[in-house]
């Protein structure tokens, strides 16, 4: 039981955090829009909102592998170091995102696919959007688990 609760930690934190991207990056698209004379109306944001969830099954696949690969490496180092499970895997969230982001930057010549990540404020709120996702994993595994570390 334990496992599956588990894996459904992992499960809700990985659609946590693609849909808070995915929200960061429709957000500052539709911002430069509205500053290049756009009249973007509170309908239209939540149906370009639904469609960019909906389209973003590649995206999701990304970050339950990141974030796979990421909470996996904590949960050894948390084995030798007893380091408190919202902090450590919060830190796990943040540079799993980071790093995601880096290498898709890397593999593309430079090219920043994602739209929202090319300035230096969207490319922190989408490692921070990892940050909050390994957060929220850490919290859920604090109510299986009664020991905090």
């Amino acid at each position: 039981m334990i496992y599956l609760y588990v894996t459904f930690s992992y499960l809700i934190s990985s659609f946590f955090t693609a849909a808070l991207i995915i929200l960061i990056n429709l957000s500052s698209n539709l911002i430069w829009l509205m500053s290049q004379g756009f009249d973007i109306s509170v309908i239209r944001f939540f149906e370009l909102l639904l469609k960019d969830i909906s389209n973003g099954l590649l995206f999701l696949v990304i970050i339950l592998i990141t974030f796979f690969l990421a909470f996996l490496l904590t949960t050894i180092v948390r084995y030798f170091f007893p380091i408190k499970r919202t902090v450590s895997y919060s830190i796990a969230g943040f540079i799993s995102v980071f790093v995601m982001l880096k290498l898709t930057t890397l593999v593309f010549t430079g090219a920043a696919l994602i739209a929202g990540m090319r300035t230096f404020l969207g490319f922190s709120l989408f490692c921070i959007s990892g940050l909050l996702g390994g957060y929220l994993f850490g919290l859920l595994l604090n109510k299986v688990f009664k020991n905090e570390y």
